[in-house]
């Protein structure tokens, strides 16, 4: 990654030097950028994307399903959708997140639901 003397504040530094550490720094904050919480969707969205690219990881139980999108927001980051008591949520996060995951995080979402619902 280019530094320019702006950022780094080193005038005589010559600011088209690449750094590894700079640009590596630099994809992994654009990779976060992109990460979100889980949010609820309708059940046709769900299927369109289902139906979209052949799935990543498509895993589930009695309870639970969740795939993700075969094509990466950014680096291994991809969106995900889960099926959770009977609801269907989209999150973007890592490629390699597990489905007890991705579970645990929507129920997380829907445990802060019902509290305020009360």
């Amino acid at each position: 990654m280019y530094t320019p003397d702006i950022i780094t504040g080193e005038a005589g530094k010559n600011r088209f030097e690449w750094s590894a550490g700079a640009e590596a720094a630099y994809w992994e904050a654009r990779a976060k950028s992109y990460v979100t919480a889980p949010v609820e969707i309708d059940l046709h969205r769900y299927m369109d994307v289902l139906g979209t690219l052949p799935p990543l990881d498509w895993q589930g139980d009695r309870d639970s399903e969740s795939f993700k999108f075969a094509e990466m927001m950014c680096g291994s980051v991809t969106d995900i959708y889960a099926k959770v008591e009977g609801r269907y949520f989209q999150l973007c996060d890592e490629c390699t997140l597990s489905h007890a995951e991705i579970v645990r995080r929507i129920k997380e979402v829907l445990s802060k639901e019902t509290v305020v619902q009360k």
